[in-house]
């Protein structure tokens, strides 16, 4: 997919590799850091005495933005170390780090959206204190630089005008939808793993925790089984347990399956680019897999989200299929 590099392009490669590189293992972390902890606690001390659906949010965020962080580190090195490879032309080397900001690209973009959930947004009709921080998130450089230095790398070569816009738009979809679908996958995950009988409210009306929460020998303590018995909506008490609530697996595909969508077409952007097949069909499988889950949870939930997210993933299932971008991924003889 990749064509030949001129001198100058290949420099203007490596040098913003190294400084890439150098900004996620030294800057990124600390600007991710200071973004989870303003937005955790806005959540704890703002957003949870008023609605316990929002406690979820503490180990999801937790949980991804740790694991977004050392992502970065690993990136950084990595990056880093190709430089000269890039200096000396490998496409293998500029697939890779092509890959490698991708990455935090899309961890940038799943980095911001919680800060305008958690932090900026006002909900008067829960009752919530209005917002006392504004602006965007420490952590929104790592978004555009990642993706600034991922377009350098995808365009720094002498291909034609007209290949360069049509390898634009898989490209950009690709990321797009990997950090939407993630997203998608932080509120599968956020009900999934919510426990209502965990919370109470005090005398003042507050959300505290539940000094006599559910036994563990109680479907009510357990992820699977707790909406058997709870309406899915307001968690208050079914007055008899349904046999089988489909909210459950909506939950968990529409949760921990996205997270894995998003993963997959990270991995498939570098084996696209230097048109490997398997990136192929990483990316077409994924893609599908990811729409038909996504609508399912729509149909299931009535959640716009995730019909948004169904949508945008059968488009580039549509977009990878076309013989005009599906040209730039497989190799002559390759063809589905």
């Amino acid at each position: 997919m990749f064509k030949e590099t001129t001198k100058t392009q290949r420099t203007i490669m490596m040098v913003v590799a190294i400084l890439g590189g150098v900004f996620l293992m030294a800057l990124a972390p600390t600007m991710a850091m200071k973004t989870l902890k303003i937005a955790l606690d806005q959540a704890f001390t703002r957003l949870i005495p008023h609605d316990a659906d929002f406690y979820p949010a503490i180990p999801v965020l937790t949980a991804t933005y740790s694991i977004w962080i050392i992502i970065f580190v690993f990136a950084g090195s990595m990056a880093l170390m190709l430089s000269k490879k890039l200096m000396q032309g490998a496409h293998w080397a500029r697939a890779t780090v092509l890959g490698l900001f991708a990455a935090p690209a899309v961890g940038g973009m799943t980095m911001v959206i919680p800060w305008f959930v958690l932090v900026l947004a006002e909900y008067p009709e829960k009752g919530v204190p209005a917002a006392t921080i504004s602006g965007m998130p420490t952590v929104a450089p790592v978004l555009f630089i990642s993706l600034a230095i991922y377009y350098v790398i995808l365009f720094s070569d002498t291909d034609s005008i007209k290949n360069k816009l049509q390898k634009f738009v898989p490209f950009t979809l690709m990321g797009v939808i990997s950090g939407m679908v993630f997203m998608n996958g932080q509120h599968g995950v956020r009900y999934f793993i919510h426990i209502p009988g965990n919370f109470m409210k005090n005398a003042e009306g507050l959300i505290v925790g539940n000094p006599n929460p559910p036994v563990i020998t109680s479907p009510l303590a357990h992820y699977i089984t707790n909406l058997e018995h709870l309406h899915w909506q307001t968690f208050e008490p079914l007055a008899e347990p349904i046999l089988y609530s489909p909210q459950t697996l909506a939950l968990l595909l529409g949760g921990f399956m996205l997270y894995v969508s998003s993963a997959l077409l990270i991995i498939a952007i570098p084996l696209m680019a230097m048109k490997k097949k398997a990136g192929w069909y990483i990316a077409t499988s994924t893609a599908l897999a990811t729409a038909f889950v996504s609508v399912q949870g729509f149909v299931v939930r009535n959640s716009t989200e995730w019909l948004q997210g169904g949508m945008l993933s059968f488009l580039l299932f549509v977009v990878l299929m076309l013989p005009v971008f599906k040209k730039f991924f497989l190799a002559e003889g390759d063809e589905w």
